[in-house]
């Protein structure tokens, strides 16, 4: 991670959402744009979060699947908060028989 990131990130455990978007407001790769969607959360602006979450979830690459899967998580936990209980849960993998 680079030092921007680390200090948005920093911002954003502190509570500081607009300190963090100061910081990376005009990036777009992909974990700008998850900080962004978790910046845009704390301050309420839920439909935009999940966007950029999902932008962001998309743009990490095979190697990066524990933060695609913060992603998904994230975005779920916003949908929560803003009672959108209508997506479905994706259905179970095929598993092969025994």
């Amino acid at each position: 991670m680079d030092s921007l990131i680390t200090a948005a990130a920093r911002a954003l455990a502190t509570g500081d959402p607009l300190g963090a978007l100061k910081r990376i407001a005009l990036r777009e790769d992909a974990p700008a744009l998850a900080l962004r969607g978790v910046a845009m959360a704390q301050l309420g602006e839920l439909d935009r979060a999940k966007a950029l979450l999902k932008r962001a979830a998309r743009g990490f690459g095979p190697k990066e699947a524990v933060a695609r899967a913060r992603c998904i998580v994230a975005e779920a936990e916003i949908a929560l908060a803003s009672r959108d209980l209508s997506r479905s849960p994706p259905p179970p993998p095929d598993r092969p028989p025994r």
